[in-house]
């Protein structure tokens, strides 16, 4: 055994010349070296041209067509594209010529090949080298499966990168001793990487096809939602006044069982109404209708009036504002109440029982125009997995802390947020709560901020 360049090549009794065989173009080394040139480009060039012929599809599919155009190319008896599979720690057999051997592969179990077990094939993907020979009978590195139930006699393994990263590894095969030179080699060098050209263009197309079908289904999940949120207001006032009445009737009557079971009733329709108003809006920021009208607000009574409305004897909400100051903000009472709202109403659905939820209401000076507002809300709860937390602003991501709900109180927040000229962005740690970050612009002519008044 002895290495040429970066290939293991094992020699057995010389060289031997190519003779075709069937579609197979060999080249006959006594020709002169121009012509030899001539014959091997243009065997790349249709090679080429017939890879890049295979329609955008599936990894599977691509890899299935361009193995079996290589093994019509070349004259092999198997051609396979493995690919690295992290959940089995295993190279399999994605794409794989329609050959007899490929068959015969599947019924033996080689077309799964666990990298511990070892053999030619995981050494390719590993080392990452051309691999070459002509007697594989005789190496003794090879799997027992490969050399006496496949009855491989030729191999050449190149590694495989798909998008810029080792992702596997092609083999061609040969029952036939001393079948493939070492001009085939580099031959085949050049076709896994335009094979792998192939398999990234197979992944994007796949990825684009998901992401279409996926956008597909919100789109006509939100238009549902959207049509049911209008029918259901249609019924959730009538709805609020009936309770109201069975409630004044219950207490009238001296019936205050009935009357607090009327109060719960009333508050779950409000709920309702608070979802149903939600989802309205944000139909109305996705089509460019949401409008705010702005007004110079008292931000710390805001957020004070909000936390006493959310709070519970379970979940108190504790509001601390910079002390002596009135900090105002211009800002649609309204909509930023609907904000406030939201984040303080995540923070408590996500706390474990009886943990508090802190609110900071103060001034950060950060921009070169002066000071800006800042609300801060911080949970105690489980914090939020790092492989969600650049989606948590998404709709209808709930996340996977405690709770759920459809997810669009935080993406409401934020787009709140942003047409009043601020920001909401988010901070955590997992096992350590979380904390969301309000700023906003002080109205204008306002200053820094302005004494409270006593």
């Amino acid at each position: 055994m002895r290495r040429n360049g970066s290939i293991e090549h094992v020699l057995c009794g010389g060289r031997k010349r190519g003779v075709a065989t069937g579609n197979q173009r060999r080249f006959d080394l006594s020709q002169p070296r121009v012509e030899h040139r001539i014959a091997h480009s243009q065997r790349a060039l249709e090679l080429l041209e017939a890879l890049l012929r295979i329609p955008a599809g599936d990894l599977k599919s691509t890899l299935t067509q361009a193995a079996d155009v290589v093994a019509n190319a070349t004259g092999a008896d198997k051609v396979d594209g493995f690919l690295y599979d992290p959940s089995r720690d295993s190279l399999v057999a994605v794409g794989t010529s329609a050959q007899p051997l490929s068959m015969l592969q599947r019924q033996l179990g080689l077309d799964v090949l666990q990298l511990s077990n070892g053999g030619r094939v995981v050494q390719v993907y590993k080392r990452g080298e051309t691999f070459l020979t002509g007697r594989l009978d005789q190496d003794a590195e090879e799997l027992r499966g490969v050399k006496e139930g496949l009855g491989i006699r030729s191999k050449i393994g190149v590694p495989l990168e798909i998008g810029g990263r080792r992702r596997g590894m092609m083999m061609l095969a040969s029952q036939q001793p001393e079948f493939f030179t070492e001009d085939d080699a580099r031959f085949v060098e050049s076709i896994g990487t335009w094979i792998g050209v192939l398999a990234h263009r197979a992944e994007l197309a796949q990825e684009m096809s998901r992401n279409a079908e996926a956008q597909g289904r919100r789109a006509a999940a939100e238009e549902l939602m959207t049509v049911l949120a209008h029918d259901f207001r249609n019924y959730l006032s009538p709805l609020h006044m009936r309770l109201d009445m069975l409630r004044l009737r219950a207490k009238r009557n001296g019936r205050d069982d009935d009357a607090r079971d009327a109060d719960a009733a009333s508050r779950a329709v409000l709920r309702l109404g608070g979802l149903v108003s939600d989802i309205l809006d944000v139909s109305r920021i996705e089509q460019g209708v949401f409008r705010i009208e702005q007004q110079p607000c008292d931000l710390g009574a805001l957020v004070r009036e909000t936390a006493t409305m959310l709070a519970t004897n379970e979940h108190p909400v504790r509001v601390t504002v910079e002390e002596g100051r009135t900090i105002v903000v211009n800002a649609d009472p309204g909509r930023l109440r609907q904000c406030v709202e939201n984040i303080i109403a995540n923070a408590i659905q996500k706390s474990p029982a009886d943990a508090a939820v802190s609110v900071f209401v103060t001034l950060q000076d950060v921009r070169t125009d002066g000071a800006i507002a800042r609300v801060e809300v911080i949970d105690e709860g489980p914090g939020i997995p790092p492989e969600l937390l650049p989606y948590v602003f998404d709709r209808f991501v709930s996340g996977t802390r405690s709770g759920g709900g459809l997810g669009l109180g935080l993406y409401l927040a934020k787009r709140i947020a942003g047409v009043h000229g601020g920001d909401l962005t988010v901070e955590s740690q997992t096992g350590k709560g979380a904390r969301f970050i309000l700023i906003l612009p002080l109205a204008a002519g306002s200053g820094a901020a302005r004494p409270a008044v006593p």
